[in-house]
Parts: C-alpha cells; structure tokens; sequence
C-alpha cells in the first residue's frame, strides 16, 4: 500500500490522480442529485475543440464520461510505467525528462483507449441526443395509404431512421392514393400530421 500511495502521488502519476479524483467528485455530487449529468453535453463546445473530439472518435457520449474514461486510462498507463521504470531513473534533470515522457506517453495512450472504449457506448446514448419526433419528422416524405387525404381524415406512411411509420395526416389540398407528400406540422389534438403534395412543397408554396 505504500508503494502504491509513493507511486499514485508522485509526479507524473500525480496529475492523473488530482484529475481522476475531481472526476469521482464530480459523479458523486451528480449522483446524490446536487448536480445534474447533462446527456446532451456531449460535446456542445463550438470551434476546434469540438472539431478536434470528433477527429479523435471521442463524440457520442457525454463529456464527462469521455473525460472520467482519459483520465482512468491515463492514471493506469503512468501508475505501471512509472512503478516498473521509476525506481530505475536518477533524480535530477533525467528524471525530469523521463516524467514529462510518461506524463505524454499516458495521455496518449488514455485519448486511445478511450475512443476504443466510447464506440460500443455511442448507442446507448443515441436517443438521449435525437430530437423529439416532433421536431425531427418535420420535411420528411410519405405516401399517402389511405383512398384520400383531406382536412379531416387520411392516414401515410413514413420512413424515419429505418422505421417504418403510419400515421394520421391531414391536408388542405386534396391527396390520393399513393401520392407522395411532406410532413410540415403536428397537430397535438388529433395525433396528427400536417402535410403538402410533395410537388407543392418543392416548389415553394405551403399550407397553414
């Protein structure tokens, strides 16, 4: 245990230790509900950062998980280097050298392994960034199923992330059978779908 304690405060090892530990403090204040996980925090940073997460497959996630999983895996690579190396290496400048090697070493290895690791994780967090249908099903195309659609009754059919959905669809300009139409607004009181002739709506025009 002393050697643990030795190894898991010295520097290089150190700064993932004072990281991993704000990261348990973090989830602990989350979990007893003082603070809130936000599952769209993925990454909802603009500019290069963003950028720069996405190019190293870290997107998908929350952040903080993709942050708590760097810093594990960090920890982990600088702990058993510098416990099978550390001893090994003079003090003074050489030393220097050597922490600053292991301190790059385990960051690069944590960014590895930790976009290995968010890849079979990425669907458990899909839904939590879709939309709601609401929002998401607007512009999308359907064809009419019913013998005709108008203000008061018609039913289409839609495709939406390989879904296949039926739904009840109103229209201010008459449809029949098998036209194609687009979905433009919902209509919260009947559980229905505003839509436009699928020409109509490419040229410009609307309906209210």
């Amino acid at each position: 245990m002393e050697t643990f304690f030795a190894v898991a405060f010295s520097f290089p090892t150190v700064v993932f230790s004072v990281l991993l530990c704000v990261a348990i403090i973090y989830w602990l204040i989350s979990l007893s509900g003082m603070g809130d996980v936000d599952a769209e925090g993925d990454l909802d940073v603009a500019g290069d950062f963003s950028g720069l997460m996405v190019t190293l497959g870290l997107q998908g996630v929350p952040l903080p998980l993709v942050l708590t999983l760097l810093f594990l895996a960090g920890w982990l690579t600088s702990y058993f280097i510098d416990l099978a190396l550390g001893a090994l290496v003079p003090s003074g400048i050489l030393h220097w050298l050597y922490a600053l090697a292991v301190l790059f070493t385990s960051l690069v290895s944590g960014l590895l392994v930790t976009s290995i690791v968010v890849r079979p994780l990425r669907p458990l967090f899909r839904r939590a960034y879709l939309p709601p249908l609401q929002k998401r099903i607007i512009g999308t195309p359907c064809v009419v199923i019913s013998s005709s659609v108008s203000e008061t009754s018609g039913r289409a059919e839609a495709h939406l992330d390989g879904a296949h959905l039926v739904l009840q669809v109103r229209s201010h300009s008459p449809l029949s059978h098998r036209e194609r139409a687009i979905l433009i607004e919902h209509i919260p009181d009947a559980n229905a779908w505003w839509v436009v002739p699928e020409a109509e709506f490419l040229s410009g025009g609307s309906a209210g």
